[in-house]
């Protein structure tokens, strides 16, 4: 079998990071730590990756995933926890490491990313995060290095500046409404976070509202609600909208989290899924196979966004490529499980 990295550091008894680092002559990693590593390696007849070995402007070996705060909460960080899981692995994959961190400082408001510059800590920015100020975009382009945006465009920096992969949010929106309509529901409500800072949450109540206005059905804003993106308020939902409920056939909840918490309420209430009630969230989680019915949901290609976020940063590292912006809008897709 090809020996990896992973069972050199085994071998050594330290991390891969530190193994990766060795054989890349990193200034991190002492002489002596460096010799014992390669002395092994050519033991165990280590073939040496030739990716890495190309990343001629690499320092550190790490690339800083910049996220906002409101993603430490359990609801918002569903799908963004496997999103980190997959950048992880695939940066792993290429002798890289990770370092996640909130762009601002939670109680400061300092910068992280002026912060990381002025250590030099990192060779380039993963930013999953629509809301860092053009200071630090022009702070990262001075520094010269390489950044891709993924999941949602910024706000403050113009998206044609940057290497970036995204979500269709409208039609994620479109194709959960869609799927509603075709089940046979002519009154759907839609419940979507009140997190005021995004954009995605507008995309998808277009998409909403589109598939709505093709059929015919009248879009109603009542039908639109807002509340917390938690587990809680998708279960006291019943208690906070009573009347709304009891006179629609379908909602489209926004977030995974929501409709679980939803789920939850309507089977101790004796409201069966989908038969009195049909129910689609977004985002596609892990734990939509086992919620009772399982949920039919919205898939965020996390993965593909990962891998192609991972594969064009390591090509900007290596200058290679580099010529133009690669710019990208992935495709959502509909899971159907049975609460429709």
């Amino acid at each position: 079998m090809k020996v990896t990295i992973k069972d050199i550091a085994a071998v050594a008894g330290v991390s891969h990071s530190t193994v990766s680092r060795a054989l890349n002559d990193s200034p991190q990693i002492s002489k002596q730590t460096k010799d014992k590593i390669k002395d092994i390696a050519r033991t165990m007849d280590f073939e040496f990756n030739a990716g890495a070995r190309s990343l001629s402007g690499r320092k550190t070996g790490n690339i800083a995933v910049v996220y906002k705060a409101s993603y430490d909460q359990f609801g918002s960080s569903l799908y963004i926890s496997q999103l980190f899981i997959e950048l992880r692995h695939f940066l792993e994959r290429m002798d890289m490491d990770a370092i996640l961190l909130e762009a601002y400082h939670p109680e400061t408001g300092a910068s992280n990313i002026s912060r990381l510059l002025n250590q030099q800590k990192i060779d380039g920015f993963l930013i999953v995060h629509d809301n860092i100020t053009r200071k630090d975009y022009d702070s990262i382009k001075r520094s010269c290095l390489p950044v891709v945006q993924l999941h949602l465009p910024p706000m403050y920096c113009h998206k044609e500046e940057l290497d970036y992969f995204f979500t269709d949010h409208f039609l994620g929106g479109y194709l959960a409404t869609e799927h509603l309509i075709k089940k046979g529901c002519r009154r759907i409500l839609t419940v979507l976070s009140n997190d005021s800072d995004s954009d995605e949450y507008e995309l998808r109540t277009a998409g909403y509202r589109q598939a709505l206005e093709e059929q015919g059905i009248r879009f109603e804003e009542k039908l639109i609600i807002p509340v917390d993106c938690t587990y809680l308020k998708g279960y006291y939902l019943f208690n906070t909208i009573p009347e709304l409920i009891a006179n629609v056939d379908g909602i489209f909840f926004q977030t995974d989290i929501q409709a679980f918490g939803f789920l939850t309420a309507a089977r101790e209430r004796g409201i069966r899924i989908p038969e009195d009630l049909k129910v689609v969230g977004y985002d596609d989680a892990p734990i939509c196979e086992s919620t009772i019915p399982q949920l039919t949901t919205i898939h965020q290609p996390r993965r593909k966004l990962a891998e192609l976020a991972c594969d064009r940063i390591i090509d900007l590292i290596n200058k290679r490529n580099n010529e133009s912006r690669i710019q990208e809008i992935l495709f959502p897709t509909l899971v159907i499980r049975e609460s429709t």
